[in-house]
């Protein structure tokens, strides 16, 4: 079996990454199909538009409190843009090792295709019913400046190689996490929006590494969690753990931000809606990037 990273494996090599491209099918099926839900669950009913709008006007609350907070919370707007930034120098990096553009170019397709989609989904395609919940009744969703981070996160864990790709994911997932928690705290989309952009960034990431594997399969290999510290089992719970627990969280929370009906809709419920939907937010960042980053290694793995 060929071993070498700079040249492809000789014709008969016994590893093939992404051996069954029915998985990868099934599973951008499956993003699709949770995209609707999501979108069915929060815009189209009034118990989902009332709950995302309580969020955003728990954020709203928490910027007015204190007149100093939206400035020293201005930073957190450029989250994208650094993503970008991110995205352009890990693309580069891995042409100039691997002597290839193929990888690279994938990956920025991926990301043009994840940010182009988004903005044809809210702008032509989907629509917000008025629900007599909130005056703002122009379609929100899903978040271009959310898909735009986290497409950028997932452009940088396709071109990663397979060893390093656990600790990549942690990272993305981490910074994907924030740019979403920043997205709906800064006041400028619900919580809703930034689970669809998460969850557009995760198909076109699923159809990007199908092609990628698929491709360049002599590179997308590897021996297993141990065989380097950046793709030990510490990276999957890193994710794994604060995306199942901030999921939980987001429910409990949620169950005590209702209240009772007197005190619905005042400051102090608005906070715990604002506490649920930043634990929603990055609990589904950690849970989606845990799953990315477990799919792409059993794909990856060395099959001797």
């Amino acid at each position: 079996m060929i071993r070498t990273k700079a040249h492809p494996p000789r014709r008969g090599a016994s590893h093939r990454a992404a051996p069954h491209p029915a998985l990868w099918i099934l599973g951008m099926l499956c993003v699709a199909a949770a995209f609707g839900a999501v979108y069915w669950g929060f815009v189209l009913t009034v118990t989902g538009q009332l709950a995302d709008e309580t969020a955003l006007r728990g954020a709203e609350a928490y910027l007015g409190a204190d007149a100093a907070r939206r400035p020293a919370l201005a930073f957190l707007g450029y989250l994208p843009e650094a993503s970008a930034v991110i995205g352009a120098l890990a693309l580069l990096a891995a042409a100039v090792v691997r002597r290839s553009v193929w990888g690279p170019a994938v990956a920025a397709a991926a990301f043009a295709a994840s940010v182009l989609s988004a903005q044809v989904l809210k702008h032509l395609v989907l629509e917000r019913p008025d629900k007599d919940i909130s005056a703002a009744s122009v379609n929100s969703f899903p978040s271009g400046h959310t898909t735009f981070a986290a497409a950028a996160m997932v452009a940088v864990l396709l071109v990663a190689s397979p060893r390093w790709r656990p600790l990549v994911a942690a990272l993305g997932g981490l910074y994907a996490a924030v740019a979403g928690m920043a997205t709906l705290v800064l006041g400028w989309h619900r919580p809703a929006d930034i689970l669809g952009a998460y969850l557009v960034a995760a198909f076109w990431g699923l159809l990007g590494g199908l092609v990628l594997l698929r491709r360049e399969p002599w590179w997308n290999v590897w021996d297993g969690p141990d065989a380097h510290w950046a793709s030990a089992r510490l990276w999957q719970a890193v994710l794994w753990v604060p995306g199942l627990g901030g999921l939980a969280g987001a429910v409990a929370v949620y169950q005590l931000a209702i209240g009772p009906p007197a005190l619905q809709g005042t400051a102090g419920l608005l906070g715990w809606h604002l506490l649920a939907a930043v634990l929603f937010i990055g609990g589904s960042a950690a849970f989606l990037f845990g799953l990315g980053s477990a799919f792409f290694a059993q794909q990856t793995r060395r099959r001797d």
